[in-house]
């Protein structure tokens, strides 16, 4: 591993933890989470580590973490499995993405050795794949020598116990569906007795873990700030109600049909202990050679399709970065990663859109133009009209929800910003100037259908 530049760049790591509801029982947890993953990444950059390694420790530390839907522990699909995605991109835009694979503990170092194989020659010409997705990305991994696990071996006891609660629930609000469809058309037609209904689920056995939950910690310290920011988030009012990625268009199109006991996603109150995050984890870092890299990897939302892929494995959707320009006195450098409704997100390309946006500190007018605003505005008016104003989140009959981390290196210093219209955004960043990780539970404190925003900047002392 080669060295730093002796008074080279500064360098930073951002990580985020998903957004969604976190609970201030579980707090502490998903905040140390992030803390623990930048500290390591650091240490992985002050050794003369890139950026890409950084961004792959970072996201492989969350992921072996239980109360992240990553790696280890995510949701599970509708037929009791573990499927994953991930993605990274170097500084130069290259890429390799996993998606809806199975077996592999971390799908981000799947995501790595995919980009790294990319650059690589295949003979007749052939070309390499920067996107491997189910068996294939499985076979991958195998043939690359990465550790590849039975099902069972993937599976946390919390994830267990949420798969069968939410069977259980699923299978009612069906049964509950089919009653009322059942009596609506012997209304319509009373001598109609031959209606087939397509069977829509049919679970398989669970595979049993001896893997045990993990213990919440009970503290519920002060909320943390970034240096140099208010205590609160800056509020942008936008009239959107939001939930999860874990709120999908097909399971709350299920779980509506009538009042079944309980429900398949709780609501978020802030009083919960439970929390609502089923949803991306993230990671940009800076090297000292000024170079930018950025990944994503989720479990996906819970009672998925078997085979589904989710915008962490989704290039310009989950995680973007927009190289410098060699002719670019500024040598900007824009790294973005999204965390919300996958469908959505994946609509509206968010993670290119914001990430163009605050490299050219622009804002989408009403009349379509553009016009120069700072950054942070930039990125509210990407979450505000980009994302939720888009005609396909408008009107969807499931609400937007996002969270958005971007980094902007240029020769000035390296400047984090992020906002997000769901309850809660969990991050931590750290630079190698600082002497221990900043982490922050950024809360939207106005409720649904307001925006919450912050930043950092990260500057060697002169």
């Amino acid at each position: 591993m080669s060295r730093p530049r002796k008074n080279g760049d500064i360098s930073a790591i951002f990580v985020h933890a998903g957004a969604g509801y976190h609970s201030h029982h579980n707090e502490r947890s998903h905040l140390e989470a992030c803390e623990n993953a930048a500290k390591a990444a650091m240490a992985m950059l002050k050794n003369g580590g890139s950026a890409v390694d950084a961004v792959e420790l970072a996201i492989m530390l969350l992921e072996d973490s239980e109360i992240t839907n990553a790696g280890y522990g995510s949701n599970l699909t509708l037929d009791g499995k573990v499927e994953c995605d991930a993605a990274i991109i170097d500084h130069e835009g290259r890429s390799g993405a996993a998606g809806a694979v199975s077996h592999v503990k971390n799908p981000i170092s799947l995501a790595r050795v995919i980009l790294d194989a990319s650059s690589n020659p295949l003979s007749l010409h052939r070309v390499p794949p920067n996107f491997l997705v189910g068996s294939g990305a499985t076979d991958f991994a195998y043939e690359n020598r990465l550790p590849v696990l039975p099902h069972d071996a993937l599976i946390a006891e919390g994830a267990k116990q949420r798969w069968k609660r939410w069977s259980c629930e699923l299978r009612h609000a069906e049964m509950v569906g089919k009653k009322k469809a059942g009596s609506q058309q012997n209304q319509n037609n009373p001598n109609d007795r031959h209606i087939r209904h397509p069977l829509q689920y049919n679970p398989g056995p669970l595979i049993t873990t001896p893997s045990s939950i993990a213990t919440p910690v009970t503290s519920n310290p002060d909320q943390a700030n970034f240096p140099g920011l208010p205590p609160g988030p800056i509020q942008s009012h936008i009239h959107n109600h939001v939930s999860s990625e874990a709120s999908s268009a097909q399971v709350r199109q299920t779980m509506d049909m009538d009042a079944p006991p309980g429900s398949l996603i709780p609501e978020l109150r802030s009083g919960d202990d439970a929390d609502d995050v089923s949803d991306t984890v993230g990671a940009i870092a800076v090297d000292s050679f000024g170079n930018i890299a950025a990944g994503s990897s989720s479990g996906g939302i819970g009672m998925k399709h078997p085979g589904r892929v989710g915008p962490a494995a989704l290039l310009g959707i989950g995680t973007a970065v927009i190289p410098a320009d060699p002719s670019d006195p500024e040598k900007a450098q824009v790294a973005t990663v999204t965390s919300g409704t996958g469908e959505h997100i994946a609509t509206t390309m968010a993670a290119n859109t914001c990430a163009l946006r605050i490299y050219y500190s622009q804002r989408k007018c009403p009349d379509g133009l553009f016009e120069e605003v700072t950054e942070d505005e930039a990125l509210k008016g990407s979450i505000a009209t980009d994302f939720l104003g888009h005609p396909g989140v408008k009107r969807s009959h499931c609400e937007g929800a996002i969270g958005i981390m971007s980094v902007k290196k240029t020769v000035d210093g390296i400047y984090l910003f992020f906002g997000h219209n769901t309850e809660s955004f969990a991050l931590a960043s750290m630079n190698s100037e600082d002497r221990k990780p900043v982490s922050v539970m950024s809360r939207n404190t106005k409720g649904h259908g307001n925006v919450a925003q912050g930043g950092r900047v990260c500057r060697r002392k002169r």
